[in-house]
């Protein structure tokens, strides 16, 4: 029955350490800074473990639901020809340099020609 109440008590209690932090601040007030800062500390860590908690149990109609949306995203790129092969480069300095393996090109291609090997 607790985590019913840890998302009000933790909010309520960041709520508080803030204000009495900016309110310590404000009136140089340490003592008030400090407990504020503490309370704000502690409210970090409970808003954590119940975002965990709250991811970690997710019903199946949410999975359906989310299966359902990605498919439909899905169907729209295609749809609008976003999983297409894109289009070649037009035009560039670098278009007459052959490409060595698939989409491989050489840094620094060489423009001389070896000279032919020949059997001795």
């Amino acid at each position: 029955m607790t985590h019913r109440y840890m998302p009000v008590f933790a909010i309520t209690l960041l709520m508080v350490g803030l204000s009495c932090g900016v309110i310590g601040l404000l009136g140089n007030n340490d003592d008030l800074w400090r407990a504020g800062l503490f309370m704000t500390l502690t409210a970090v860590p409970l808003l954590i473990i119940r975002a965990v908690h709250n991811s970690q149990r997710v019903r199946d109609d949410q999975l359906i639901a989310a299966d359902q949306a990605g498919y439909m995203r899905a169907l729209d790129h295609v749809a609008r020809g976003l999983l297409d092969v894109p289009t070649p480069r037009r035009g560039g300095h670098r278009d007459h340099v052959e490409h060595v393996a698939g989409n491989v090109i050489t840094l620094r291609p060489l423009h001389e020609e070896q000279p032919e090997r020949k059997a001795q």
